[in-house]
């Protein structure tokens, strides 16, 4: 007899049974940020010496010894990836079959068995499952290598003390039922939500504050809209001003802000059916929002901006922070704090947001009338006057406007938002922001020189001055070469690029056909050999030494769908094939210097890459040491 309810390991999840993802269920979703945060989350475990790590539950629904998976698909998958990326990239061959199948999905059935048997996959049937192997891959490889990992022991701890609660439905419950239940029950309340209603309790009967606390924190925790479109302001000219004003401001320029609490209204909760509070926000919320602030995505996520904020305003110093979410309960430790702190704490978030929303980078998630998909951008709110029709009669119209480019030095502003968005591709988990953390600390004890005119320039040194920093600890050997490969990281390739954009000037009078001035940083994790290490078609003779094979100069960053397509071709076929596609406007600055020499020489070999580490070499140190 089958327990209904069972707590397997991830050796017994993987080896045991057969699972099945039903039609109903969509795709495989989880992104590299994902699978990484899950790694790290186990090798946060594995650290601290933990028994057992629990990530959860998987609910199934038993139907002729296969288990369809009705929640836990997410994760169950991306276990499977992980195990197939430690078979056939690391050498621990743990997974003895793959027990988890596609049913009514033919490619992903196919797919899934190819990788385990790893089976040349064409481009054409590539789908989310390989995507994932990709990540699985490299999120191992940067977890390993940066944590420092005995990579035998995390593989034990992963398979033999990673636990997952397997729950069976009932044979006879109703899964129409179910699943109304299961889609409508909503989701369980997370740490910032627990954190919120903890410190509401700190109010008592004082229900004024603490709606304005609640306003306050709602304004943060709505993180995809800058936080001052939260609150109310005039909408003409002649009114008097509204919230949003007496916070933050003429043209909402204002960092200092204190006792905000008096510039919150307050609206007396009435008494409401049922009816009304489900089916519309309550007034004091049903706030008119402005029509561009875009779609986009910041850098970190809420309960990440909550730890940042906490050690600004502890005062610790970057080695000493914590930016794991599940610590946030314990951190805050509210148990220990009174009404007036988390006053002054909800004013001091309050006033770091403003600063986040207008000095750090975002990325637009669709096309707009004042950015591109995927464009980073640093701009900031400000008023916008006009009259209705045109009509010297009517009322002045005022409107907040997201559009205006924080720096109104053009040059400063795109350089900053280099700088920043280096750092942002680089580490992408949330945990990896301690970069994040520098910049806020910086902004907040410069808080009254950021609407200095000058603050722009030295902002940018600043940030370089972390960009060097950054790179001397990942980028070069103690003799000042660069690293090698196996040693190198995605940072130093994201830093010669910046570094040659800073050079453009100079590198566009050899490099004509590059353009220099419309690079931006993107997500490319997977290092590539321009030169490959196993050659198609050519026998040993063909493959360069070590001494130049994985030496600087022959290698670049790309994504891992084109490393997967083109890793094994010569350079030349890969000029050939990425020219007609249209690839290297998109690419890494040091790929489309590579690619260009390539083109010029009608050839890639040893000298070539002695020439192209050389000159890179020449522009980091200059960099570096100016």
């Amino acid at each position: 007899m089958v327990e209904t309810h069972i707590s397997l390991s991830v050796n017994r999840l993987l080896n045991e049974d057969t699972y099945a993802i039903p039609l109903y269920q969509r795709n495989f979703a989880w992104t590299y940020d994902e699978i990484e945060q899950l790694l790290n989350d186990v090798a946060d475990a594995f650290q601290e010496n933990r028994d057992n790590y629990y990530i959860g539950t998987l609910v199934v629904n038993k139907e002729n010894d296969i288990f369809k998976i009705i929640d836990g698909q997410q994760r169950t998958t991306a276990l499977n990836l992980i195990a197939l990326a430690l078979k056939h990239e690391f050498g621990f061959d743990l997974l003895k079959a793959v027990n988890l199948t596609f049913p009514a999905r033919k490619k992903s059935n196919e797919n899934i068995q190819k990788l385990f048997t790893k089976e040349k996959i064409s481009e054409d049937d590539e789908n989310e499952l390989t995507r994932g192997y990709g990540h699985a891959k490299d999120a191992l490889k940067k977890v390993l290598e940066e944590r420092h990992l005995n990579p035998q022991s995390f593989v034990d701890y992963l398979f033999d003390k990673v636990i997952i609660f397997r729950s069976i439905l009932s044979e006879d419950l109703d899964l129409n039922l179910y699943f109304e239940r299961f889609n409508s029950r909503g989701e369980q309340l997370e740490a910032h939500e627990i954190l919120k209603a903890q410190m509401m309790a700190k109010f008592g009967t004082d229900q004024e504050m603490a709606q304005k606390f609640a306003r306050i924190w709602d304004a943060c925790a709505e993180f995809d809209k800058p936080v001052s479109s939260q609150f109310k302001m005039r909408r003409k000219r002649a009114d008097n001003f509204q919230e949003r004003e007496r916070i933050f401001g003429w043209h909402f320029s204002n960092y200092s802000f204190h006792n905000i609490y008096d510039d919150i209204d307050f609206y007396q909760n009435e008494r409401r059916k049922l009816s009304d509070i489900l089916g519309k926000k309550i007034n004091e919320k049903n706030i008119e929002v402005e029509k561009d602030f875009g779609d986009y995505t910041q850098v970190i996520d809420f309960p990440t901006f909550l730890l940042h904020v906490l050690a600004i305003w502890e005062g610790k110093d970057t080695s000493e922070i914590q930016l794991d979410d599940k610590k946030l309960l314990t951190l805050f430790d509210i148990k220990n704090k009174n009404k007036t702190w988390i006053i002054e704490f909800s004013e001091f978030l309050l006033k770091i947001k403003h600063i986040f929303d207008n000095y750090i980078v975002r990325n637009s998630n669709m096309d707009s009338s004042s950015r591109n998909k995927d464009e980073w951008f640093l701009q900031k709110g400000t008023y916008y006057e006009y009259q209705p029709n045109g009509k010297a009669k009517e009322h002045y119209i005022v409107e907040e406007r997201f559009t205006k480019n924080t720096f109104s030095d053009l040059e400063i502003n795109k350089n900053i938002i280099l700088l920043q968005s280096m750092f942002a591709v680089t580490f992408t988990a949330n945990r990896d922001s301690r970069w994040l953390y520098e910049i806020l600390q910086f902004l907040y004890r410069h808080i009254e020189e950021l609407n200095d005119q000058k603050f722009g320039d030295y902002f940018k040194k600043f940030l370089e001055k972390m960009a060097v920093t950054y790179a001397e600890e990942r980028l070069f050997t103690e003799d000042r070469r660069i690293k090698k490969y196996g040693a190198i990281p995605v940072y130093a390739f994201n830093f010669v690029d910046y570094v040659l954009w800073k050079n453009r000037a100079e590198l566009e009078k050899e490099y004509k056909d590059i353009n220099f001035d419309n690079f931006k940083f993107a997500y490319r994790r997977s290092i590539e050999h321009w030169y490959p290490q196993n050659p198609n078609g050519h026998d040993g003779e063909s493959k360069l030494s070590a001494e130049f094979l994985h030496s600087f100069g022959n290698l670049c960053i790309i994504t891992y769908s084109q490393n997967s397509r083109f890793g094994n071709s010569y350079p030349e076929a890969k000029l050939k094939q990425w020219e007609e596609e249209g690839i290297f406007p998109r690419q890494s600055l040091k790929l489309q210097m590579m690619a260009a020499i390539t083109k010029k020489n009608d050839k890639w070999g040893i000298c070539e890459i002695k020439s192209m580490e050389k000159e890179v070499e020449r522009y980091v140190h200059d960099f570096c040491d100016s």
